[in-house]
């Protein structure tokens, strides 16, 4: 039952009058009167859609995986700048391909919440995480919603400009938030906010655009329109950058809204003690040495593999960001000095795994991956704009990444070797979570290095309750290959026997 409740508050107007490219404060009042804003201090709105993975797409060329988004409720309140969001996502009826936990079994609960600076979850009602990294984020994405736009934006430095698009005349209104956040609202001759774009950053493909479209305006009550479709693109090409080099770019929508409430009560969050307090948490770097030489670089959710040759290094795997990356590179040359990093391996293309690689290409690595991922990761390398947090390889870049010489790729299998050691790598076939992923053998340690497909429980914790389908498929392509395993060092969590992993899998069948 769609309800609205209004109280009225009051606030400083602003002058009415034509939205002209003159006078953006005449566009944005117009806007607020059509939406309601103007005497809005909160909302709160309710309903359903789906939403994307972004960065876990199953091929570089298709879209970020969707899964059910069956309910879903925001509250913000503009004063405080609080926003609280309850989410429940499901697998649905949706492909299990791709990463982001594809397939979701049962319902997957999530909580974020943010007021001003501070940014927590609350996967429940005693428990509280905090989440300072993530603060500035859900705080900008305030600004995005068409109410949060006209908000900010009336108390911003605005401009604005006109332009015909899509057979109308419209009036793009921007301003810059929080400091940096170039933000800008496309407003209809219907006095309503269509699209509300802006540009984050990525350690993948740097400054990434991102941008909501609202349409099917309503009214809801009192003459305030209200947009029942949401769709949202991330990593999507504006025209202005460079093509989507991602595949994907659908990442979240609410196709159906059940509810809207305005100046609700209890919109403004208290921030809990233990938010207020926590800090980013400093990098974490142990190492610990699985086989001679071969050390597994951990300390965080996700671990690199460092194997020493003769006189280089290769490290399998580059995740998560820059910062995660050159803390890896300084432990390398001070476990192995003297000794170059010539290969980075990456098992597979999810931003997660990725988002380090530019830091390795900038040290002079090669670049082993399946000749898949070949095209992607150059379009990763040439990335356009890296502004808002620039990295080595947009400010220095070398002479060679250019040229093309630093990728070295393989169909199904390739070894790395010298006269002291062979590491074989192989294709993973029949696989739904990344295509072209990899796995790393290294014969003479009957070690396997694999992410994602199985994580060992570790000591004391539980198998979980049945083998998935790409814990299956390892299982399968290991016995295909005729590898002789021992162990299993995984990207996340810590090495298990294979023996165990067997057992799991072929106990279920």
């Amino acid at each position: 039952m769609l309800k609205r409740i209004v109280s009225f508050v009051a606030v400083g107007m602003l002058a009415a009058g034509p939205a002209t490219a003159q006078d953006p404060m005449a566009a944005l009042q117009a806007a607020m009167d059509t939406m309601g804003v103007t005497d809005m201090m909160s909302i709160r709105y309710t309903g359903s859609g789906w939403v994307g993975a972004v960065g876990q797409n199953a091929s570089p060329a298709e879209d970020w995986p969707r899964f059910e988004l069956a309910e879903y409720e925001r509250t913000i309140d503009f004063e405080t700048n609080s926003s609280t969001e309850n989410m429940i996502i499901r697998q649905g009826g949706y492909p299990a391909r791709g990463g982001g936990g594809a397939p979701i079994q049962g319902d997957r609960i999530r909580n974020p919440r943010v007021r001003g600076e501070y940014a927590w979850d609350a996967p429940g009602v005693d428990r509280v995480v905090p989440q300072p990294q993530q603060a500035e984020r859900r705080l900008l994405e305030i600004f995005l919603t068409p109410h949060g736009f006209l908000q900010g934006a009336a108390a911003g430095d605005p401009i604005a400009i006109q332009r015909n698009e899509y057979g109308q005349r419209v009036t793009v209104v921007s301003y810059i938030a929080l400091g940096k956040y170039r933000i800008n609202g496309t407003i209809t001759e219907d006095n309503v906010v269509e699209r509300v774009q802006t540009w984050m950053p990525s350690p993948v493909v740097g400054d990434m655009y991102y941008e909501t479209v609202y349409t099917d305006y309503r009214d809801v009550g009192d003459g305030m329109m209200f947009p029942f479709n949401w769709h949202q693109h991330q990593d999507y090409d504006d025209g202005a950058n460079e093509p989507n080099v991602s595949g994907g770019d659908h990442s979240f929508s609410l196709t159906t809204i059940d509810s809207v409430e305005v100046n609700v009560d209890g919109a403004a969050l208290t921030v809990p003690d233990i938010v207020r307090t926590a800090t980013v948490p400093p990098m974490r770097v142990e190492s610990e040495e699985v086989a001679d030489g071969v050390w597994l670089i951990a300390g965080g959710s996700h671990h690199s593999v460092a194997v020493e040759f003769a006189d280089h290094v290769a490290v399998i795997e580059a995740p998560l960001n820059e910062a995660r990356s050159l803390a890896v590179i300084d432990e390398v040359m001070r476990l192995m000095p003297d000794k170059p990093i010539r290969f980075i391996v990456t098992t597979h293309h999810h931003w997660d795994h990725i988002g380090g690689l530019r830091a390795y290409v900038h040290e002079g690595a090669t670049v082993v991956t399946h000749f898949g991922n070949r095209p992607y990761y150059q379009e990763v390398l040439r990335a356009g704009l890296w502004v808002l947090e620039p990295d080595r390889l947009s400010l220095h870049p070398p002479e060679e990444w250019s040229e093309g010489y630093i990728f070295e790729t393989l169909h199904e299998k390739y070894i790395l070797g010298d006269s002291t050691r062979l590491v074989e790598l192989h294709h993973v076939q029949g696989l739904a979570h990344a295509a072209g992923m990899l796995i790393a053998y290294l014969p003479a340690d009957r070690m396997l290095v694999q992410a994602d497909l199985y994580t060992p429980p570790g000591p004391g914790r539980p198998l979980p309750d049945a083998p998935n389908a790409s814990a299956r498929a390892l299982y399968r392509n290991v016995e295909r290959l005729g590898l002789d395993v021992e162990t299993i060092v995984p990207i996340h969590g810590r090495p298990g026997a294979w023996s165990e992993f067997e057992a799991f899998v072929t106990g279920a069948e």
